[in-house]
């Protein structure tokens, strides 16, 4: 049975700033440091060992200190496909002066090629590269791997797993937050594509899932 424990980075100075992300490169709070201590816990419990298991993450700061934490002196392998969405020439902007600019995607149609702001990348961009990393997954020989992306792209690294066609990603969202963790199984006999586990947050127990 393959098992992928996926991780979005814990709190990040952006948000508590309220500046826009996507590839703008901030730090975990000191909050953020506590709480991805509390998921180290939690992923342990839940049967992944950083210490033996490949760990793949964003290369971005806020995901790179979380999957640190996770591993100690574990081998990461940083992985640019875990990216969230570039926001293009708004990244860093105060959220306020964002909101102001963005372009909101057709309630119908092409929205997979939309792009919110100037030089941001599509819906479709991400699901490329996520989709590519998955593919690389699957292929792996390691049975438990542990994932450390972003709100946005792990949605789309959940719905990659799930065999979800990219023309049919265009509505994608499974609204993760900071520091969430989500369990996906592949099963060895019906070769299913399970989620186990979504969006279990452990420093407030909010927990979606079976």
């Amino acid at each position: 049975m393959k098992r992928i424990c996926l991780v979005t980075h814990s709190e990040a100075s952006h948000s508590v700033d309220r500046l826009v992300g996507g590839w703008y490169n901030s730090e975990l709070t000191e909050k953020g440091v506590e709480q991805a201590k509390l998921i180290k816990e939690k992923i342990v419990e839940l049967g992944f060992n950083p210490s033996i298991h490949d760990v793949f993450s964003s290369g971005l700061n806020r995901a790179r200190q979380t999957a640190e934490i996770l591993c100690s002196d574990a081998k990461i392998h940083l992985d640019s496909r875990l990216r969230e969405m570039s926001f293009g020439k708004n990244e860093g902007l105060p959220q306020d002066q964002h909101n102001k600019l963005i372009r909101f995607p057709p309630k119908k149609g092409n929205r997979l090629d939309h792009r919110i702001c100037e030089g941001a990348e599509s819906p479709r961009d991400l699901a490329v590269r996520v989709i590519d990393f998955v593919k690389s997954v699957f292929n792996h020989s390691n049975e438990n791997i542990i994932v450390v992306a972003h709100g946005f792209s792990a949605s789309f690294v959940i719905a990659a797993f799930q065999m979800i066609d990219i023309e049919s990603m265009a509505y994608i969202d499974y609204k993760l937050g900071a520091g969430s963790i989500s369990v996906l199984e592949i099963d060895d006999y019906f070769h299913n594509h399970a989620i186990k586990l979504l969006n279990y947050q452990p420093y407030n127990e909010t927990f979606k899932g079976d």
